[in-house]
């Protein structure tokens, strides 16, 4: 199950390492190139709240009643999810709006997507390098085998083993800007 998670995690830092050149090309004043952002966005929304966080918020309920500390950083994941899910709803309305009635002024683009870069690259690194590994030494065979049982494998929609129409654009990006 980590592999997978870590898996997942990969494929979202793509995403997120192309919705950052195009950030960086908007705040170099280049016209935002919204559909492109907005697919990412939708990704980042999609995957993750159906696929991904439902797999881990299971992992790290088991982790809340093995201790105080490890079930406190559980809590606060758990939490951290809800609240970056939100963030990505409410950027994603920003760059519809942008997209099909104009009207919010770039910077406020511009700040939005630099808060969600940072929270979601700062949520990665924290579950990579210190929940991960915490989760590892935690959790039993009987834990990962029960864990196996109540998750099933759900195709990724962007880099599973076929890309979905909605999402080709943004595959063939990232993979033309990743060679």
């Amino acid at each position: 199950m980590i592999s997978r998670l870590l898996k997942d995690h990969d494929h979202i830092l793509r995403t997120l390492n192309l919705l950052e050149m195009l950030f960086l090309d908007s705040c170099r004043g280049h016209k935002p190139d919204y559909q492109l952002m907005l697919s990412i966005v939708a990704y980042v929304q999609d995957f993750p709240e159906r696929v991904h966080h439902p797999a881990e918020d299971l992992v790290f309920s088991l982790l809340i009643k093995d201790g105080e500390d490890e079930g406190g950083i559980a809590r606060e994941l758990i939490k951290d999810h809800t609240e970056m899910e939100i963030m990505t709803r409410e950027l994603r309305g920003t760059i519809e709006h942008l997209k099909y009635r104009g009207g919010v002024q770039p910077d406020n683009l511009n700040n939005a997507l630099a808060e969600f870069l940072t929270r979601q690259r700062r949520h990665l690194y924290f579950e990579e390098t210190v929940v991960y590994p915490m989760i590892s030494k935690i959790l039993t065979n009987d834990d990962w085998d029960r864990i196996d049982t109540i998750i099933p494998p759900l195709e990724d929609p962007v880099f599973g083993e076929r890309t979905r129409s909605d999402y080709e654009r943004l595959y063939r990006e990232i993979d033309t800007r990743n060679e």
